[in-house]
């Protein structure tokens, strides 16, 4: 949290030395991807050894704010639609196949560093910042309940972690520009799996580390 702190007072700090004739302001919206690469330890109390969980990648809609208050610094909040992941068994679970589905919800805000006159109307920029991921919606599937025992309800923890992000900007109008990003965030959640099986209960557990990477391209609108 020490590093959130820090983070979050660099951002204050930049907006609090903002030159009013500089600023700008860009809407952008557009397609993202995101490569989860999540890791997650085998899951707890279970009844056969190395039953895991994979995660599966998902496309979705992202968009956002940026406020560009000095010539070479911005203030970013990047958002998205909650994509639906799909999640697999691995190890003793892979014969399941889909075992449950999880929403998330990730926004990030970013301070932003741009490096001017590198080429006419083209603008790169690197980021720092922190995201909080939500996770709602989860359920378990047929497959996964079978796998499980029983119905199986599942919940993830949300977590805040740094980002990071490299980007570039085309301009190729006053208002109108192209916007691409790569961004990495460290995303940490512990999963609880409570399986009903007659008049008892089973909960078992897995520590997930994700570390995704989001590729975005955005058409962006600056007033």
């Amino acid at each position: 949290m020490n590093k959130l702190s820090c983070i979050a007072g660099l951002l204050l700090a930049g907006l609090a030395g903002a030159s009013a004739a500089q600023t700008a302001h860009t809407f952008y919206l557009g397609a993202a991807h995101i490569n989860v690469r999540a890791n997650a330890t085998p899951l707890t109390n279970s009844s056969v050894p190395d039953a895991r969980l994979t995660v599966g990648d998902q496309d979705t809609v992202g968009f956002g704010y940026s406020y560009r208050f000095a010539a070479a610094w911005s203030a970013e909040l990047a958002l998205g639609l909650p994509p639906a992941h799909k999640v697999y068994g691995a190890g003793a679970l892979e014969p399941f196949g889909q075992i449950s589905v999880v929403e998330q919800m990730p926004p990030s805000v970013f301070l932003n560093y741009h490096f001017e006159n590198v080429l006419p109307k083209f603008s790169p920029f690197v980021g720092l910042g922190i995201n909080y991921t939500r996770f709602s919606k989860t359920r378990s599937t047929l497959s996964g309940n079978l796998a499980s025992g029983g119905p199986t309800d599942i919940s993830l923890k949300d977590s805040w972690g740094l980002a990071g992000h490299i980007g570039a900007t085309v301009q190729f109008s006053k208002n109108w520009s192209l916007v691409t990003t790569i961004a990495m965030a460290h995303v940490r959640s512990d999963m609880t799996a409570v399986t009903h099986i007659g008049e008892t209960t089973v909960t078992r557990g897995s520590d997930i580390n994700f570390r995704p990477i989001v590729t975005t391209l955005s058409l962006g609108y600056s007033f």
